[in-house]
Parts: structure tokens; sequence; C-alpha cells
């Protein structure tokens, strides 16, 4: 289960989410979870969370995003 915020009645739940994957043409590999927000059915992310990365780390791994936001930019673009 993982946590997700809801942008539109900005509301903060669990869930287990959907995992899309696509490869991007300029970032490679990326990956998205979202869920349907129980209270009005729009379509969440990930909530935002603070990532402790090394330095010169970015989270992404062989030009895929790790970081599982809205793609990889959330990562500082892979």
């Amino acid at each position: 289960m993982s946590i997700f915020y809801c942008d539109t009645c900005h509301t903060k739940f669990e869930a287990e989410g959907v995992k899309t994957d696509w490869v991007d043409r300029t970032y490679g590999p990326c990956t998205r979870w979202t869920a349907l927000c129980p209270d009005c059915g729009e379509e969440s992310q990930l909530a935002k969370t603070v990532h402790a990365h090394a330095d010169g780390d970015d989270g992404c791994e062989g030009g895929s995003c790790s970081c599982g936001g809205s793609g990889c930019s959330s990562c500082g673009g892979c």
C-alpha cells in the first residue's frame, strides 16, 4: 500500500494503486503510480515525499526513474 494525494479535494489516502510504464522519447523508461480518490473519484498521484539521495544521485538508475512521482521529471530529469 502507498500513500496518494488528491489535488482536487486535498485528501491523503492509502491504496494499492495502478502502475503505468511507458518509454519516453526524451527520458527513456518511466513509471507512474496512480489511484482513484475514495472521496471524489479523481485520479491521484503518489503523495510527495522527501527523498534523501547521496551527492549526485538523483534516484534514477540506468536512465529510468525510480522515485514514482509524476514521471521522470520528479527525479530531476533522468
